[in-house]
């Protein structure tokens, strides 16, 4: 459907939500401590709830500028790399906690989030394109403008982790004293992403036909991968060098790339395992969590037995 068919109220209220969401994740960790219930599990459930949020974002975002490039929307073909350097951000912030014990938030995440805030209320203003010309007209097309702050974030985010790290070494508080050792989480990592962003350009038809199956198959994979790194930052363990969800990951890429198995329809299904995937092991992890500290997810007065 054109943009006419999105109430003007619609882009208010997200504006709304993504705000009230991003002052209600400031917000918990305060309430916590004022009521003396701080626990590894909040921290977890605050992070874990946050890897899932860093890449419906890019969506949204889809959502306002469209995917016609000839009127500054989002060329799909680029779209995966756009998810991967978004997503980036998140994973070397706590990659520089595994190392350090210390997660710490630079001003850009806040200035990323008051941006698209500033964004959807934009957009219920002047409505999607009255937003792009008005950005073209005045400063550059829109999408030109996210292509370059994008790349931006990255390495200004992969730029502070290095030197947070480095800071910690200096001052001898660094969690892990070989260079192997830090660089061990990369490795299932980097191997996720190889796999996922080569399917978009091997079987672009198929990816472009329905990028979201693809979006949803890389965003739950992610998650999942990520808050196994959450887990070792809390428990302070070595994590996997090839964390589970990359088992099946691997034979699916291989039935999809390799042999041209249905890859769309081998995608759909494996899009749907990730999701139960991540919330079994999620599930799992806050139950272990609660019996082994008595305490219960959803209350802060009842205790587990």
């Amino acid at each position: 459907p054109g943009e006419s068919s999105i109430p003007r109220w619609v882009w208010f209220f997200v504006a709304f939500s993504h705000a009230a969401s991003h002052h209600l994740d400031g917000m918990d960790g305060k309430q916590a401590r004022r009521t003396g219930s701080g626990s590894p599990l909040g921290e977890l459930m605050d992070h874990g709830i946050d890897s899932n949020c860093m890449w419906m974002l890019p969506l949204t975002l889809m959502s306002v500028l469209g995917s016609n490039p000839a009127n500054s929307g989002i060329d799909m073909s680029y779209a995966p790399l756009l998810l991967l350097l978004m997503t980036f951000n998140f994973w070397v912030s706590h990659w520089e906690k595994y190392n350090t014990g210390i997660l710490y938030l630079p001003w850009m995440f806040d200035i990323a989030q008051t941006t698209v805030v500033g964004l959807f209320l934009l957009t219920g203003i002047l409505t999607p394109t009255g937003l792009k010309n008005l950005s073209a007209d005045n400063i550059a097309p829109i999408s030109t403008l996210l292509y370059i702050a994008i790349p931006l974030g990255f390495l200004g985010a992969l730029g502070l982790s290095v030197l947070n790290v480095y800071k910690a070494i200096q001052a001898g508080t660094h969690k892990r004293h070989s260079f192997t050792e830090m660089m061990r989480p990369w490795a299932s990592y980097v191997i996720f992403n190889v796999l996922l962003l080569s399917y978009p350009i091997f079987c672009s038809e198929e990816y472009l036909a329905n990028p979201r199956v693809w979006t949803i198959a890389y965003g739950f994979t992610f998650s999942n991968v990520v808050c196994r790194l959450m887990v070792d930052q809390t428990c302070d363990t070595r994590c996997n060098l090839i964390e589970p969800p990359i088992i099946p990951l691997v034979l699916v890429w291989f039935m999809a790339v390799v042999l041209k198995i249905a890859p769309h329809t081998v995608l759909t299904v494996y899009s749907v395992f990730a999701m139960f995937s991540f919330c079994h092991y999620a599930y799992v992890v806050v139950n272990d969590i609660c019996d082994q500290l008595n305490i219960c997810a959803f209350s802060i007065t009842s205790k587990r037995r």
